[in-house]
């Protein structure tokens, strides 16, 4: 008669690992697959409104003028123009905004420029009924 020991019994069943949880995990992950493959996609035809190429030029193209306030020479300033008279400079300055409504009016002033031509100039845009208007100002660094 044959004899089979017991150590070889245990050793066949040790090396031999129980597969079916891992065949459980592969057929739902094939499964879930094969579900998610065939979705159709759903959409409604939307009719978006054309822009012609005049109106694209017109928003991309900022209407801004910047004046600036100046400490020392020529005190006023409309783009690279330099005005030394106040007169001159506000008339065409409202030639300016009143050809292209709707600007928006920058001012930049140095820091050593006198406070009174600032407020002479937002009484001017008060005035003149300039609301679009924006100073512009540099933000201070400290120093560690």
């Amino acid at each position: 008669m044959i004899r089979i020991s017991d150590i070889d019994e245990t050793s066949a069943s040790l090396s031999m690992a129980d597969l079916t949880p891992l065949l459980d995990v592969v057929f739902i992950v094939m499964v879930f697959l094969l579900f998610t493959a065939n979705v159709q996609t759903l959409s409604l035809p939307v009719e978006l409104p054309q822009a012609t190429a005049q109106q694209a030029s017109l928003t991309t193209e900022p209407k801004t003028l910047t004046v600036s306030i100046l400490a020392e020479g020529e005190p006023w300033a409309i783009e690279e123009q330099r005005y030394a008279q106040w007169e001159a400079f506000a008339t065409t300055l409202l030639e300016k905004v009143n050809q292209a409504p709707g600007t928006t009016v920058l001012i930049a002033g140095d820091k050593e420029a006198p406070l009174g031509s600032l407020v002479k100039l937002m009484m001017f845009f008060s005035q003149h009924n300039i609301a679009a208007a924006q100073v512009l100002m540099e933000q201070e660094t400290t120093s560690p």
